[in-house]
């Protein structure tokens, strides 16, 4: 079964000689840039108009600018190394190991956690939520490094960078929290507990001085002392117990708290491969491209192997652009080392306040069996030796919850993060979004490119003539003159030089009928296959050159139904052809001469409601055998082909017929159909097609004297004068 992008079995036979291969290419980028001068006007507006709308549309459009700041994140001494050191705060030793076994895409997914967006907020004051803020954050891992670049994007240069340094600060402080957090928690329980335990340490002590004052007893037996100081060590055992359990307490509460706001997993290693479909899809368009390759070889670009060969090859480049070249093939969760090492923490805390616990209890059973030796003393002594063992007690419960306080404040001073920033983001760096620069050479290259595009689609869709090659190869017909597009303004041509180059047109071209047929040119017919071609302009200004080249021509207005010779000549159409073939006047009444260009000319009169009755008659052939007698040559303004056959009737009494088709105007598919109602109705003296209304070129211009003749624009008669 084939699929979409199955490739074709093609037969490629036959061979193309190399010389007509380049000869087709060179004639195909010959008539491509015949299009571009063509079509220039087009492929202009659409090139300014699209880069002034990506230049209107970057200026209005809102800015946004990114900051970049760069971070190193882990240990830089190697995997395996961290993992042999140890400090007293468990977070710490954490961080040491998780940083020699973390990836880059594992710290980037730390950063992404909420507390420390919540910790930006406060800082810079954002009227945003965590998840909104972290939606302008982009943690991007430089692959193969510990390096991380952290982007934020903003409506405002300051801000943007202002986020991106709080942004890294606040990744800082977060692992700079977590291992001093345990350090907080105990300096917050020691603060509690140091001034009781001073003022019961100071009361003691008073105690015992006023006793020793008051019955002047310092020292008891050995015995005793040994006894006194047993107690006094289990009380004091009994005292630092009961701190580290309270200690303990205090920070399985912390570390509890930090649980809650840490994830269990986090992302391991992401593997990235390449797309498969797209794989497969390569592979068939290199297979279709060396295909196409052999089939141009001996095809021409508009042979069907070709063309289904390029389609199948867009096809293939189109579904390949739309598909992603990469996939992700693997994606691993692993446990959160910090997530871990701290529920290891809280069991710690827990286990230990269980131990402190039955050890407390342990020694204040040791503590009861001591009491009966004690109160055995004599009372003097015993009390003095109770005074003795609170005062040594509470001294040394104390002096070792001043001792953990200091270590517990060296332990939070110190704490180190394994987050450094490398380079701070500044607002003089920011990249702006969108940018004009950039924005610019992106329109100039797609405007140009829209624009020849525009320009191929209006040629292809435009089936008006283009240039004279079009209707040689559609019509069959010869080239027998290209009239230039007189433009005016107040009566004068808005060029001056393109009123002589217009007559030597018709000079030309009145030369070059009279040599496109065997027999003397007694009558001529010019037709258009539409109304609005030219023609009439065109049939007045070959009777002007004939007249002034040989004299004696006549100039008829076979139009019936829309005549217009007489107004172009301002003269009467009381009586013309009409009447002639009617009997209602004779030939010599219906022929004017023009004052001007001396011209005789025979309008088509009265008008008549069945012209092609009066086209066929006899009366039109005598008509024509009397003005042969009179006139050299006889010129017929013919009807256009659109609509009606009296064109075809007319032309196939004359001696030669001339078509008139005018340039971006006329459709080519009217003028084949004029052609086909032409040859099926026995015109066989069709000797060429006037290519009407060109573009002026200057390189065609050449001088006239005064002797030239008078030329006939499509709306007013212009009188040539030297240049």
């Amino acid at each position: 079964m084939n699929s979409l992008y199955s490739t074709p079995q093609v037969a490629l036979t036959g061979a193309v000689e190399p010389s007509s291969v380049m000869n087709e290419r060179q004639t195909e980028l010959a008539s491509f840039w015949r299009m571009l001068v063509r079509r220039r006007m087009t492929v202009l507006k659409i090139f300014v108009g699209f880069v002034v709308l990506v230049l209107v549309g970057t200026l209005l459009w809102p800015k946004q600018y990114t900051s970049t700041i760069k971070v190193i994140a882990g240990n830089s001494n190697g995997p395996g190394s961290p993992a042999d050191q140890s400090t007293d705060l468990p977070v710490l030793n954490a961080m040491l190991i998780a940083s020699g076994t973390q990836t880059s895409e594992t710290y980037a997914e730390l950063f992404k956690e909420t507390p420390v967006s919540e910790k930006v907020i406060q800082q810079l004051h954002l009227e945003t939520g965590p998840s909104t803020l972290l939606n302008h954050v982009n943690v991007q891992p430089v692959t193969n490094t510990n390096i991380l670049t952290v982007s934020v994007t903003w409506a405002d240069r300051e801000k943007s960078a202002a986020i991106a340094n709080a942004f890294g600060q606040a990744i800082v402080d977060r692992q700079r929290d977590l291992v001093s957090s345990q350090a907080n928690a105990a300096i917050t329980s020691l603060k509690q507990q140091l001034p009781e335990a001073q003022s019961r340490m100071n009361a003691a002590q008073n105690k015992l001085a006023s006793f020793e004052a008051q019955h002047r007893i310092a020292n008891i037996d050995e015995q005793t002392q040994s006894t006194i100081s047993s107690m006094a060590q289990l009380d004091s055992k009994i005292g630092q117990v009961q701190a580290d359990q309270r200690q303990a307490a205090a920070q399985l509460a912390s570390t509890q708290a930090q649980l809650s706001g840490i994830s269990p997993t986090i992302t391991g290693n992401t593997t990235v491969s390449e797309n498969p479909v797209v794989a497969q899809m390569q592979q068939q368009l290199t297979q279709v491209e060396v295909q196409l390759q052999q089939a141009e070889q001996q095809y021409t670009d508009q042979h069907p192997t070709v063309i289904a060969l390029k389609q199948q090859q867009a096809q293939l480049q189109a579904a390949i652009a739309k598909q992603q070249q990469t996939v992700v093939s693997g994606e691993s969760k692993v446990p959160n080392p910090i997530y871990q090492q701290l529920a290891q923490s809280a069991a710690t805390y827990r286990s230990q306040m269980a131990s402190d616990g039955a050890q407390i209890t342990e020694l204040q059973k040791q503590r009861k069996d001591m009491e009966p030796a004690l109160a055995a003393l004599p009372e003097q002594t015993a009390e003095l030796a109770n005074l003795q063992r609170d005062a040594k007690a509470s001294e040394d419960v104390y002096t070792a919850l001043q001792q953990k306080y200091v270590n517990a404040q060296v332990a939070s001073e110190t704490a180190l993060s394994d987050v450094t920033i490398t380079q701070p983001a500044t607002a003089a760096d920011a990249q702006v979004r969108p940018s004009l620069l950039i924005n610019l050479l992106i329109a100039i290259v797609l405007g140009a490119v829209l624009g020849v595009t525009g320009a191929l689609l209006l040629d292809y869709f435009d089936n008006s003539i283009r240039d004279e090659r079009e209707v040689e190869e559609e019509l069959a017909l010869p080239q027998l003159g290209t009239i230039p597009l007189v433009q005016l303004r107040n009566g004068e041509p808005i060029v001056p030089w393109v009123k002589a180059l217009a007559l030597e047109s018709f000079l030309q071209l009145v030369t070059n009928i009279k040599y496109a047929t065997d027999q003397p040119l007694r009558s001529l017919a010019v037709l258009s296959p539409m109304q609005g071609d030219g023609k009439s302009t065109t049939a007045l200004n070959i009777a002007l050159a004939l007249n002034e080249m040989e004299g004696k021509v006549l100039l008829v207005d076979a139009d019936l139904r829309r005549p217009s010779l007489h107004a172009k000549l301002r003269i009467s159409n009381e009586r013309g052809l009409s009447d002639v073939l009617v009997g209602r006047a004779s030939i010599e009444s219906a022929i004017q001469v023009d004052e001007k260009s001396r011209l005789a000319v025979m309008t088509s009169g009265t008008a008549a409601p069945n012209p092609i009755k009066l086209l066929e008659s006899q009366n039109f052939d005598r008509l024509l055998e009397k003005l042969y007698e009179q006139y050299e040559t006889v010129v017929f303004d013919a009807a256009a082909l659109v609509g009606n056959v009296d064109s075809a009737v007319l032309a196939r009494r004359v001696t030669g017929t001339v078509l008139v088709v005018s340039q971006g105007s006329t459709d080519l598919r009217e003028a084949s159909t004029a052609m086909r109602r032409l040859s099926r109705m026995g015109v066989r003296n069709v000797l060429g097609f006037v290519l009407n209304r060109v573009e002026a070129r200057r390189a065609d211009y050449s001088p006239y004297g005064n002797d030239a003749p008078q030329l006939y624009s499509d709306d007013a008669p212009i009188v040539a004068t030297p240049q």
